[in-house]
């Protein structure tokens, strides 16, 4: 049989509001995510792809403007030979306000509901399953008690799902392994989970998250993409595919033997070169023991280094280095403090609450000596 090309994608969750972002920078990373969509059908029709598999959370809320509407109905108009399958998800669910029924969408387009169904595709001699989302919570799993019609054919699903073990819960529906091994598909498409997962197999079935093709936040960290590939009847040579314009870092840098701000912004430059300042987005998390003078604050860093990042945001996780010997001999109030404070750290074994005293002695003694914690 000849093999299919298909290209898996998902959670492009158009028209996020980045709300950790300024408004400048939030509307470029909206376009952002159109630009990657458009990469996303450029690479379907240079790839000759058969079929095109939008695994939900195509839009993020129903708050999607018309630019957005526009672009998308556009950008899938171009590969009128793919045939496109969505599935809703949880964000984006069916239903009569949704844009899935309210948008005229090309032909090539097709869009899965709640009930389940099956596209045959003659040709290819291939059926394409799927569901949809029709609410925002799916308590129960759309896939339970399903099995392929013909397993001589080529089989494949699109869902929007949470793969869960035996027992465990989950609003999103919950989706099992033995569930997906009952099912017989060649491959099952999955999306909801932002992270790319191999290629895992159910006996005869494949199956994988793609993740989303653009991160969105500091949760969703480095390479991010699709999934491109070909699959026989017992064959999947399906590969995961970088895509995105731009990627989330999160970079540790510890500062213990920074004594200047000029120090601290070498540093974390040294670090961050190699991977694209001026094109990605950086959240900086400054650890280390700093001198129990040193004031540290984080606009100023960000003030000398941001003209060198495309976006940047510095967070101090900083201790107080105190001197044990001039401790010693501090009867003070200060001495006191920091005596009594340092005492609850080396007791305390949560790290939540030890990270709370650590807090509690570098902004009380910075009121102590200065008057102010310096909290931004």
């Amino acid at each position: 049989m000849k093999p299919v090309k298909i290209l898996h994608c998902a959670d492009f969750h158009f028209d996020t509001p980045f709300r950790e972002l300024s408004g400048t920078v939030a509307e470029k990373r909206k376009e952002d995510l159109r630009e990657t969509f458009g990469r996303v059908v450029n690479l379907a029709r240079q790839e000759r792809v058969d079929i095109m598999l939008l695994c939900g959370d195509l839009f993020d809320n129903q708050m999607v403007s018309r630019m957005t509407i526009d672009y998308l109905i556009s950008k899938l108009r171009e590969i009128p030979e793919v045939r496109v399958f969505i599935s809703p998800g949880n964000h984006d669910p069916y239903n009569e306000n949704s844009y899935y029924q309210l948008v005229q969408w090309p032909e090539n387009i097709h869009i899965f509901k709640n009930t389940l169904e099956k596209v045959e595709i003659q040709e290819l001699n291939t059926c394409v399953y799927g569901r949809g989302f029709i609410r925002p919570h799916q308590q129960d799993s759309l896939l339970k008690g399903f099995s392929v019609d013909d397993s001589t054919k080529l089989n494949i699903m699109t869902l929007h799902g949470d793969v869960v073990q035996p027992g465990q819960c989950s609003d999103y529906n919950p989706i099992t392994p033995e569930e997906i091994k009952e099912s017989r598909l060649d491959y099952l498409a999955l999306g909801h989970r932002h992270s790319y997962t191999n290629i895992a197999k159910m006996d005869d079935t494949s199956w994988a998250y793609c993740g989303c093709p653009e991160g969105r936040a500091f949760d969703e960290l480095g390479d991010k993409g699709i999934l491109l590939g070909e699959l026989r009847k017992g064959s999947c040579n399906v590969v995961f595919k970088s895509i995105s314009k731009r990627k989330y870092f999160e970079l540790k840098i510890d500062i213990s033997s920074c004594k200047t701000y000029e120090e601290i912004g070498v540093s974390t430059l040294e670090k961050a070169s190699v991977l694209e300042p001026g094109k990605n987005l950086f959240k900086v998390i400054l650890q280390g023991e700093i001198p129990e003078d040193f004031m540290l604050n984080t606009s100023v860093i960000k003030e000398k280094l941001e003209d060198q990042f495309y976006f940047l945001k510095v967070e101090d996780e900083t201790t107080t280095r105190v001197d044990s010997e001039l401790l010693a001999n501090d009867f003070t109030l200060r001495g006191v403090f920091v005596k009594k404070m340092l005492e609850q750290i080396r007791q305390t074994q949560d790290q939540a609450d030890r990270r709370k005293a650590e807090l509690a002695l570098k902004y009380g003694l910075r009121i102590l000596e200065q008057g102010e914690a310096g909290i931004e």
